[in-house]
């Protein structure tokens, strides 16, 4: 695997120009690994946050948990959270939320607020209040997510932070990972210049990069022998379940499996929001972190990317500098 020189000095340039003050970047490529950092990340082992790239983490949770206990699927949340008993989101079952259809938006939920107020706040929220309608597709960045982390808290019955690090993040030889939560203090976390909220996935561009190839490899760890989940539930994972549909918060098309975004490049490669650059696959599959990063696995290609660039930028400025960045990382291994 080439040592990526291009792509090294584009990133090299985008510190000098203040494009980003950090970068860290691992690309596992046809069995072989090439991992770099620069500015605020001193190394490629160091810890950053991911943000959003890292909530495939918690559907594929999800799907583990559900192998245990099926019967779940299909029962509407409120018989999971009494408190949502009658409202909206109480009807909802998983799936709703799995693929952002929940006809719900919360873009500015306080996480830190207690349980209790959360779950009433959502209780109370109608898809009018959101400028939604019932069921519109809408990427929804807070309340789904925080939710589906108490249903595994509930389920499980242990915090869903261990249930994920001990059932998924260890066994895809991700166990260096963890979850943002009050007092955690790591002298290798480079942190993002805004504070990083309570649960987002944070560590080294190395790790995210062995979980997406985890499930390249059909959710089996090549290095461990050790499977994550089941070929069915691998295969309920992946697949399109919401095809072609604008979404109302990329005010684009965006195709979604269960929590994770499937290539969406047939509805304009050099205009899809957090893709994963223009010559993807359409078997490409993975998510992006706001404004910031991205992790995702194209089995065709045999690759595997885990990119962050420290210093979020507006949304256009943003997708222009991860596409530029694909590109040439791609080009580079082609």
């Amino acid at each position: 695997m080439p040592d990526l020189p291009r792509t090294r000095q584009l990133l090299e340039e985008g510190l000098g120009t203040q494009r980003w003050t950090g970068y860290t970047l691992t690309a596992l490529h046809r069995g072989q690994r090439v991992s770099m950092a620069g500015g605020k990340v001193t190394r490629s082992s160091a810890s950053v946050c991911w943000y959003s790239a890292g909530k495939p983490v918690i559907s594929v949770g999800v799907l583990k948990l559900l192998e245990q206990k099926p019967g779940l699927w299909d029962l509407p949340l409120e018989k999971t959270f009494p408190e949502l008993k009658g409202s909206h989101f109480g009807h909802l079952k998983l799936f709703a939320i799995l693929t952002h259809q929940t006809g719900l938006r919360f873009t500015q939920l306080d996480l830190l607020a207690s349980e209790g107020t959360i779950l009433r706040i959502l209780a109370q929220t109608n898809p009018a209040d959101c400028q939604l309608q019932p069921g519109q597709p809408a990427y929804d960045p807070r309340g789904g997510w925080w939710l589906l982390g108490q249903w595994l808290s509930r389920h499980s019955g242990r915090p869903w932070q261990d249930y994920l690090h001990e059932s998924i993040l260890e066994p895809a030889g991700s166990g260096q990972m963890f979850f943002t939560q009050k007092g955690r203090e790591n002298n290798q976390w480079e942190r993002a210049p805004i504070m990083p909220e309570l649960g987002n996935l944070c560590g080294s561009s190395q790790d995210l990069a062995r979980f997406y190839r985890t499930l390249m490899a059909g959710s089996m760890n090549p290095e461990t022998g050790k499977r994550i989940l089941q070929p069915e539930s691998m295969e309920k994972f992946l697949h399109r379940w919401r095809k072609g549909l604008k979404d109302r918060t990329f005010l684009h098309p965006v195709d979604f499996g269960l929590g994770v975004i499937l290539d969406s490049n047939q509805y304009g490669a050099s205009t899809v929001p957090y893709g994963f650059g223009t010559s993807s696959s359409a078997s490409t599959f993975g998510h992006g972190g706001s404004r910031s990063s991205i992790g995702f696995a194209d089995p065709e290609a045999d690759l595997v990317v885990a990119l962050c660039l420290i210093g979020q930028v507006s949304e256009p400025r943003h997708q222009a500098r991860m596409r530029e960045l694909l590109d040439l990382l791609r080009s580079e291994l082609a």
